[in-house]
């Protein structure tokens, strides 16, 4: 087993990362305990195991299969926050009260990115419309019944070509709603069939990325800007239309209802070109 140690930034509050890579207590692919984070992946046909313990301010990554650093590495900044920087909104602060006020108690509060594009994807399509309880069910059928299993007894998250090999009344019978089924499936098989390169969005521009996104069944404005932001890590995001957001924003702004989409956007203008992070200090004061 080979280790891995990421020295992690001053301020850094695992706790923002590990609360969202744990949302889902029951998850097979991914678990949290303390300040560690064990999560499963598929590479190259296996299962490969990471053990992510966060102490001494570094990240001591541990890699059950020898000869993949560059993906136990890349995966562990995905999923820490590591390749987002607080700083440019945060200096801000000094002159723009809004930013003070929403920085306020968050400071130093980096986003957690799914551990592949195509995770995240799943994610938000199984999240469309339904609550995060729901949603978790739903990822925890789909990884049980395709998911590529590990010795420790976790499971990991399907590749496209798993998902893309399902029947959609598989889904159906398990809680999901036929335009769901249909939905997941047709996403995987358009990148199984080499239509989308998913891993390489965040290699390309925002609005390119959105464009590879835009016309796929199942991929509306929500979706897209919620993968743009929570997959590919880029900066400057607002998922419209989302309810945790329209509810941080009715706060925020002390209004008596909560933004209509079309608002939602107008309201986030002000943190430009860095509404991913106001986005998710936004949601992270939700639980205030």
């Amino acid at each position: 087993m080979s280790t891995i140690r990421i020295p992690l930034p001053p301020r850094y509050r695992p706790d923002w990362a590990l609360s969202y890579q744990g949302r889902d207590r029951q998850s097979p692919a991914e678990r949290v305990e303390g300040n560690t984070l064990s999560k499963v992946l598929e590479v190259q046909g296996a299962a490969l195991g990471l053990h992510i313990a966060l102490e001494d301010g570094a990240a001591a990554v541990d890699c059950d299969v020898p000869g993949f650093p560059d993906i136990a590495e890349r995966t562990t900044r995905r999923m820490l926050g590591l390749l987002h920087d607080p700083g440019p909104l945060e200096a801000r602060a000094a002159s723009e009260p809004d930013v003070a006020r929403l920085l306020a108690g968050r400071e130093g509060l980096r986003f957690p990115l799914s551990a592949t594009v195509f995770e995240g994807l799943c994610w938000a399509i199984v999240g469309q419309q339904v609550n995060l309880t729901f949603a978790a069910t739903l990822r925890r059928t789909l990884i049980e019944l395709v998911g590529l299993p590990h010795r420790n007894g976790g499971i990991a998250h399907p590749t496209p070509e798993r998902v893309a090999g399902l029947s959609p009344d598989l889904l159906t019978v398990r809680k999901f709603s036929r335009s769901k089924a249909d939905y997941l499936i047709g996403v995987a098989r358009h990148i199984a069939e080499g239509r989308l390169d998913i891993e390489r969005l965040p290699e390309l521009s925002a609005e390119e990325a959105e464009g590879r996104l835009t016309g796929i069944r199942g991929i509306g404005p929500w979706t897209r800007q919620y993968v743009l932001m929570r997959s590919c890590g880029f900066p400057d995001c607002v998922p419209a239309g989302d309810a945790g957001l329209a509810a941080a924003l009715q706060r925020f702004h002390r209004w008596e209802r909560r933004p209509t989409p079309a608002e939602q956007v107008a309201l986030m203008q002000p943190f430009a070109p860095y509404r991913s992070h106001a986005t998710a200090c936004l949601w992270a004061s939700l639980s205030d």
